[in-house]
């Protein structure tokens, strides 16, 4: 952290915006990309069947019923998740209206069941992903005003993102082909979010795969990969308690937090590490998936990136239709706290759901056509971003991660396509973490 890009990023020629001039691992060719950033590998890794496609297996067992008495991924793969105990009855919703009413009860579909998974507790701590109700509320009040869409837009945006997009594209420009999922996709995130951190590029990395490794199920050490983040973490903010900047632990620093009691206090160290690995953990992950996912939306439907190269108010209707189409996890998990009836269904207390945000987004009822991604199609609620008080704290910041990335590449490279050289990529992994098993293009 001794490199703080909001604290020292002058030290190499860098300017003001957060980026340094010496942006190492940001461009190199580490291997280390390919390795962490695979899908098919992180599915896996987390003990996770890969599935091809699982919209036609979510649309068969939809005609049966709004919601499904059993495990959807045991009824799709034959694996059932390890960390649920199986004494417990589970239900698994299949549309959108039941989906998002799950969500939006985290009193009655509630999220204490990650306290039950020793992944989370160990590995990220007791924290927004874990809390309900008015901790979770008194948590989250302190942490969202810096993860707004003003904030995205405007600090997250100018400061970081749109600099590391020109640095990326600078790089691969002169080659005229390149693999956007590993040069763009997986960089992008990582960089940004590490980077509001205080970390620098070529720390970014070395970070990146030892949190990483603190949360695999197997082949790592985890112990030592939770201890060096949480050192590199405590490091940071350490410094940032002394002198200030302007970053994101700084801000986490002074947040106002009111306690269990109603006084106003401040988040402790732990609550920031907690609330770091959390945040570092999805802001250099799912992003990387979903942004791929609607550049190859994009490029498998050339007249709409036509379309959209021509207008760009079809910015956010674009990214919305691709977390739509296509969310980059598929599924989340509610533990119900009492007896209740969900899409007809009787469910009883003690109940394990499985909210299946893809089924429910491509529900028949709620969408025409429902697997055509179509960005013209008439914007309406869906849930690839979850819904109610759990919605991704991040997502705004996804947002305009994936608006800066995407307006870039329309901008300098106006014959971008797939690399008709190579097999076309394709969208692959589990029902936890999707995206696309590369982004090979041109654009000579």
């Amino acid at each position: 952290m001794r490199n703080a890009p909001g604290n020292d990023h002058c030290r190499n020629g860098g300017t003001e915006d957060g980026v340094s001039g010496e942006n190492g691992a940001l461009t190199s060719d580490d291997p280390r990309y390919e390795e962490i950033f695979n899908v098919e590998r992180e599915s896996t890794a987390g003990g996770h069947a890969l599935i091809a496609d699982p919209y036609p297996l979510f649309a068969a067992l939809r005609e049966k019923g709004g919601v499904y008495p059993g495990d959807l991924e045991e009824a799709l793969t034959g694996i059932s998740n390890p960390f649920f105990d199986k004494q417990r009855p589970h239900y698994t919703t299949l549309t959108f209206d039941a989906g998002s009413k799950a969500l939006q009860d985290n009193m009655t579909y509630s999220s204490l069941h990650y306290q039950e998974m020793p992944s989370v507790m160990t590995s990220i701590g007791h924290t927004v992903l874990t809390m309900i109700g008015n901790e979770h509320a008194r948590y989250r009040s302190s942490i969202q005003p810096m993860l707004t869409r003003q904030q995205a837009m405007g600090w997250w945006r100018e400061k970081w993102i749109e600099p590391f997009v020109d640095t990326l594209l600078d790089q691969i420009a002169g080659a005229g082909s390149a693999d956007l999922s590993l040069q763009l996709c997986a960089r992008l995130p990582m960089h940004t979010v590490t980077a509001a951190y205080g970390l620098s590029s070529d720390e970014a990395l070395e970070f990146r795969d030892a949190l990483v490794g603190s949360m695999a199920v197997e082949g790592t050490d985890h112990a030592a990969n939770h201890a060096k983040v949480r050192s590199v973490l405590l490091a940071a903010i350490g410094e940032r308690r002394r002198e200030r900047q302007d970053d994101l632990i700084s801000r986490l620093i002074d947040a106002p937090f009111t306690d269990a009691e109603g006084k106003v206090s401040r988040l402790s160290d732990d609550d920031i590490i907690s609330f770091s690995r959390l945040l570092l953990l999805a802001g250099g992950g799912t992003t990387y998936r979903q942004l791929g996912i609607t550049i190859f939306a994009l490029l498998s439907n050339p007249e709409q990136l036509e379309a959209l190269r021509a207008d760009r108010t079809l910015m956010e209707p674009a990214i919305q239709e691709g977390v739509r189409w296509n969310c980059t996890d598929p599924m989340f998990h509610r533990l119900t706290t009492k007896a209740s009836v969900l899409g007809g269904v009787e469910i009883p207390e003690g109940a394990i759901i499985d909210v299946c945000l893809g089924a429910g987004n491509r529900d028949p009822q709620r969408w025409e056509d429902p697997d055509r991604y179509d960005l013209h199609r008439p914007m309406k609620r869906h849930i690839g971003f979850a819904a109610g008080p759990h919605t991704c704290l991040g997502r705004f910041v996804a947002e305009a991660e994936m608006d800066a990335a995407i307006n870039a590449l329309l901008d300098r490279f106006p014959k971008l396509r797939f690399d008709d050289r190579v097999e076309r990529p394709k969208i692959i992994g589990g029902l936890h973490a999707r995206g696309v098993n590369h982004l090979k293009v041109r654009f000579d």
